[in-house]
């Protein structure tokens, strides 16, 4: 006979807390090479770091990820203006911090969109609540999916020959899949690109492609037609985000499967793909969704359609990237493909690290990378501890940080 006991319950004699302070550090990350992009070249990403404070000295802390205002229009000055302005006054002062669904829905309500503000709020709440439980964000919010999360890799930009074998290094180092930014320069170019990536990496290897939304449809027509036979396994966002019936139209003449980006923001969006059979897969950002609590909802709607989804991220530090680590770990839908490398591979060099430890990080602790996978971070809440003797070799010209509360 099986004996029963009761289990013990993580929340039983958890006080109501209180968000006594909110502090908004600019700071700028410089990548290790340049990414060329329809938006144009990245260097640097330029990101907010937050620290939530509570009257039980517990802090939260998160990182946005580079802003970006042709990618979603969050500059690193609209994040902390919506922040100090807005969520900090009507949404956070005073509040419990274990209040997510509330506190998310009144940012909801106090803006629209300003999504990537909404996300490192969101975060900084996550790292306050496994803080006070003892327990990593991944066992809040649904556990261990998956031990370890397989990595594809963006690639920077360079010469065809330059591309080729980066390439190459990136599938010998474990990486799943290499991702070349395309939608700028002539067709020829970007086809000639592809045409050199996959002579030098074999027929096995997963290559995908994305436009970030630089051509338009007729196009995208064209160039995809060029490369189906190098067997792209994925076009990403090849139209404009409002063209949604572009990327319908374009999954009906190409044979490669196209996945939507910039399409895919709020959940309304993501009906209009389902309903319009518009896309193969969906790309999700978690800062692009609002944040955990946010993502977890978006992922639903895609699992409910059946559509597979690969998250990719805003460039930042380990802090960053442990927020979306902790998610990609809790959610089962999103183990089945493999994910970008997040954040600080591309600060620091994705090749570099593979042989070098992560150095010189916003994180002191930066979560684990290794032979393509990175493994979640197991302290309390984000689990990564903030590096507070490097922020001021990384703050921002002309932007201060700022203080909102005692």
């Amino acid at each position: 006979m099986t004996e029963w006991r009761e289990v013990g319950n993580p929340f039983k004699g958890v006080s109501k807390m209180e968000i006594t302070k909110i502090e908004c550090i600019p700071v700028t990350l410089k990548l290790h090479k340049q990414v060329i992009m329809s938006g144009g070249p990245l260097t640097g990403s330029t990101c907010v770091l937050v620290k939530i404070h509570t009257d039980e000295g517990i802090t939260g802390i998160a990182e946005s990820g580079g802003t970006s205002e042709w990618y979603g229009g969050d500059t690193q000055e609209s994040v902390m203006a919506m922040i100090n302005n807005y969520y900090a006054p009507q949404a956070l002062l005073g509040e419990d911090p274990f209040n997510i669904e509330k506190i998310v829905a009144r940012m909801d309500k106090i803006a629209r969109h300003n999504n990537q503000s909404k996300a490192v709020i969101d975060f900084a709440l996550h790292d306050i609540m496994g803080k006070k439980l003892g327990l990593p964000v991944y066992k809040l919010i649904g556990g261990k999916s998956i031990d370890k999360i397989p990595l594809g890799v963006v690639m920077n930009s360079g010469t065809h020959k330059e591309m080729a074998e980066e390439a190459m290094n990136i599938f010998k180092a474990g990486f799943r899949s290499a991702k070349i930014k395309v939608g700028y320069g002539t067709q020829e170019e970007q086809v000639e690109m592809v045409r050199a990536v996959r002579e030098a990496v074999g027929s096995e290897a997963r290559i995908q492609i994305d436009a970030n939304g630089g051509w338009n449809y007729f196009q995208a027509l064209e160039i995809l037609k060029k490369m189906e036979k190098y067997d792209v396994a994925i076009a990403e966002q090849p139209v404009p985000w409002w063209d949604v019936d572009g990327l319908a139209r374009l999954r009906r003449k190409v044979n490669i499967p196209i996945f939507a980006d910039e399409s895919a923001t709020e959940l309304k969006h993501l009906m209009e793909i389902i309903q319009k059979d518009a896309a193969d897969g969906l790309f999700l950002k978690v800062e692009k969704a609002g944040g955990i609590l946010k993502a977890r909802r978006w992922a639903s709607i895609a699992r409910a359609a059946n559509l597979p989804v690969m998250c990719g991220c805003m460039v930042g530090s380990g802090i960053q990237a442990a927020a979306q680590i902790h998610y990609l770990t809790a959610d089962e839908w999103m183990s089945y493909l493999e994910q970008e490398a997040l954040g600080p591979l591309h600060i620091h060099g994705v090749l570099d690290t593979v042989k070098n430890p992560i150095k010189d990080d916003l994180a002191k602790n930066v979560p684990r990378y290794e032979n393509g996978y990175v493994y979640p971070p197991e302290g309390p809440g984000l689990g990564v501890e903030l590096n507070e003797e490097l922020i001021p070799k990384l703050l921002s010209p002309g932007l201060k940080p700022t203080v909102i509360g005692k």
